[in-house]
């Protein structure tokens, strides 16, 4: 029995047993890739989506319509992974990148934030929490579609009646205008963004009164305004937006979590550039 012993006969040996577990793995492998299993659950998950949006219980013709869809867009998937269509594709790369973000993101835990922690990020980031400065006001529009290159003397004009003794009701004066005649509390970068910058700049400028200011123009033409209230922009005290600050605390720190994650996986791989040393 020495040739038991002998190492050729350990080499033959083990060569064997390899060779015959990788083709049971092989056989296995196979038989898997060509059998498309349907589970139960995945058929709940059908039934479900057609009623979410059916609105009702689907039947056994639409659940076989199902079935079929599922099975031939499995087929052809698995069909187009053999033929290596799933290489070098940029879609595909980047749903895989996609889900990959979310898996890491699923599997982060949320920290517990202490009073304090939340005290220092409201001080730390106070725009995040401050109230906007708004406006309030009435306005009379002047277009220039309809006097040309006189909208600003028009609205001089206007300006000097309204200012007069016995002035005329302001909404008597002036053209029509696509939106509002008076705005309530409106922050300024809203008014920025209904009017132009150049008209939000120059109202910043102008003091409350009961009198009528102008001419300011705007992007759609020229405007005398009645300025009746100013709020300047005010940090919002810490228990008043409590809920808030752990909001955004906790935003901000899964967003960190996450980034730190993905960098991680990065870091596990060799970056190589051609043409870069």
């Amino acid at each position: 029995m020495k040739f038991l012993r002998d190492p050729l006969v350990h080499f033959v040996v083990v060569a064997a047993l390899v060779f015959g577990a990788h083709a049971v793995w092989q056989a296995r492998s196979a038989r898997t890739e060509s059998t498309i299993s349907v589970s139960a659950s995945e058929l709940e998950r059908m039934a479900a989506l057609y009623t979410s949006e059916a609105g009702a219980l689907p039947g056994e013709a639409d659940m076989a319509a199902m079935l079929s869809d599922h099975v031939r867009d499995e087929a052809l998937a698995r069909e187009a992974r053999r033929l290596g269509l799933d290489r070098n594709d940029t879609i595909i790369t980047r749903r895989l990148a996609q889900k990959m973000t979310f898996m890491v993101s699923d599997l982060q835990e949320d920290p517990i934030p202490t009073e304090q922690d939340l005290r220092d990020w409201h001080t730390a980031h106070p725009d995040r929490f401050t109230q906007p400065a708004t406006l309030t006001f009435s306005h009379v529009y002047f277009s220039p579609n309809v006097h040309g290159a006189e909208a600003s003397p028009a609205a001089e004009t206007a300006l000097a009646r309204l200012s007069g003794f016995n002035p005329p009701d302001s909404a008597t004066l002036g053209d029509p205008f696509m939106l509002q005649r008076q705005y309530g509390d409106i922050p300024f970068r809203e008014l920025a963004r209904q009017f132009g910058g150049a008209f939000a700049e120059s109202l910043s400028t102008l003091p409350v009164s009961d009198d009528w200011q102008g001419p300011v123009a705007s992007a759609y033409g020229v405007h005398l305004v009645q300025i009746t209230k100013s709020t300047p922009a005010k940090l919002s005290q810490f228990e008043d937006v409590a809920p808030e600050v752990r909001k955004d605390w906790l935003e901000q720190t899964r967003r960190d979590a996450n980034e730190q994650a993905i960098q991680d996986i990065i870091a596990r791989y060799e970056v190589v550039i051609e043409g870069l040393d």
